[in-house]
């Protein structure tokens, strides 16, 4: 069954005609380093990870730092996963990537991290050095570890999203204190995600003339649109959104999410992060916590949006229900009888429902006309089903998996090659980092080097043991087909 739905899966997006290496939001972002073993057993890490890179390298930066708010510093290194909500030590994976990948120096550099987090930040997005370099100190100048950018005092530019915004603390006699990203600039107001702000990974929300702006660092980026940001630039949903679909008004609704204080990153998937920022809107305005935008959850977050954030809509076309909640599939009964031309019902409308969710385009009004009957056609004959515009079980249980499909999260990826040999103590490569990745993503946490050693044979022998496999520390046809048997759930 989940070869099956795995197959309609991805016949349903070679339908939707995504470009050839990449998702139809975007590229999946690519760690540019190995992080720490504590790290990639994070809520954070998983953010990063899902993250789509669009291109638009003012929105990466800033997605890329939305994605750790929350994070927290701690006071030794097995506390990297930031979690330790009390932490005062400066101990985190920022830090520790600037020592090791940045210095060289064998060792984390634990010291204030808000400069180092934009560093890190920059780094992860994609940018090159020439645009945001390796900073350390929340300053702008020629010093090798200031920020290299043009500057504008606070009071004699409107920052934009993506620029960086500096800070001098009234309660000490220094000038640069502090570095932040501006994510937007809303009525007077310019919002920021910060490290090292508290302890921790936030955002900030502070008014342009507020004294202790010292002013904005303004990178000068080669591929950006500073507007990517506002709600406007996305058509407002017509259809309910879920985890694992994607989209323009996916981004519509991340970007909704973060002008109304939930730091979701805008960039078309929704994944276990939007989901969560979703689930924690409704908690707070007494919806159904589902984590599904529907009508109920999409008029209250237009009722919470500032003034102008949302477009006006055009006029529907008379009779069409898309965008009422009528367009939901699960609010019809699934047919138990032959649907075909002609007939009329609420079962129809779950048809015409669940169709316009895979992909067409019809009005939903439980009447089986010569625009349903093509539809119909159309995903048989994308399908494999036989072409007659009928739907009987075959072409039912066919919709059904691909609606499944659709609502399944997407599995864990792992960006190594799967193993083509036996894997033994010893041996090293990237297919070993395979194996090292996905024990680590199912709890067995190794080192992700590609040095197949002693920790990572252990490591295979707890899961070989824990699953029913011969316990010999070797990675073999069976322990691979049950390692991704596990991963997939």
């Amino acid at each position: 069954m989940k070869k099956t739905i795995a197959l309609l899966l991805m016949i349903i997006i070679s339908f939707s005609a995504a470009p050839t290496g990449a998702d139809a939001t975007g590229t999946r972002l690519a760690l540019t380093y190995t992080p720490s073993s504590q790290y990639r057993s994070s809520v954070y890490y998983s953010n990063l990870k899902e993250l789509r890179l669009t291109g638009n390298q003012r929105l990466d930066l800033i997605n890329v730092g939305l994605s750790q708010v929350g994070y927290h510093e701690g006071d030794k290194e097995s506390e990297l996963d930031g979690s330790n909500i009390n932490g005062t030590g400066n101990v985190t994976e920022y830090g520790r990537w600037f020592g090791y990948e940045i210095l060289q120096r064998g060792s984390g550099f634990y010291y204030d991290w808000c400069a180092m987090f934009v560093a890190w930040t920059s780094r992860q997005s994609g940018l090159p050095e020439s645009i945001i370099n390796n900073a350390t100190y929340a300053h702008i100048g020629s010093n090798p570890y200031y920020f290299h950018m043009d500057y504008h005092k606070r009071g004699t530019y409107t920052p934009k999203a993506g620029d960086l915004i500096f800070y001098d603390w009234a309660s000490s006699a220094r000038d640069w204190e502090h570095v932040g990203i501006v994510a937007f600039v809303e009525d007077g107001m310019v919002h920021v995600v910060e490290g090292n702000a508290l302890g921790k990974v936030l955002t900030r929300v502070v008014s342009l003339d507020y004294y202790e702006i010292q002013g904005y660092g303004t990178p000068v980026y080669t591929n950006a649109d500073s507007s990517a940001v506002e709600v406007t630039s996305y058509p407002k949903p017509k259809r309910n959104l879920s985890q694992g679909m994607e989209g323009e008004d996916v981004k519509w609704l991340q970007a909704a999410l973060l002008h109304i204080g939930y730091a979701s990153p805008i960039d078309g998937y929704f994944g276990k992060n939007t989901r969560s920022k979703l689930v924690k809107f409704q908690s707070a305005h007494g919806l159904a916590s589902d984590g599904i935008l529907g009508p109920a959850t999409l008029n209250e977050l237009i009722r919470s949006l500032p003034p102008g954030s949302v477009a006006a809509d055009p006029e529907p076309d008379p009779g069409t229900t898309q965008g009422t909640g009528e367009d939901d599939p699960s609010i019809y009964p699934v047919p138990t009888r032959t649907l075909r031309k002609g007939m009329t019902g609420n079962d129809v409308k779950w048809l015409q429902a669940a169709l316009n969710k895979l992909g067409a385009a019809i009005i939903v009004d439980g009447d089986f006309g010569s625009g349903t009957e093509a539809a119909v056609k159309a995903y048989q004959k994308n399908n494999g089903l036989t072409q007659d515009g009928v739907v009987g079980p075959a072409t039912r249980t066919n919709i059904q998996s691909a609606l499944e499909a659709l609502a399944a999260p997407p599995p864990p990826v792992i960006p190594y090659p799967e193993p083509q040999r036996v894997l033994r103590k010893g041996m090293k490569g990237d297919d070993v980092k395979w194996l090292q990745e996905i024990l680590t993503q199912l709890g067995y946490t190794a080192d992700v080097d590609g040095n197949f050693g002693s920790g990572t044979e252990k490591r295979v022998k707890e899961f070989q043991r824990a699953n029913g496999l011969t316990v010999d520390g070797a990675v073999g046809p069976a322990t691979v087909k049950a390692l991704k048997k596990k991963l997939e759930g």
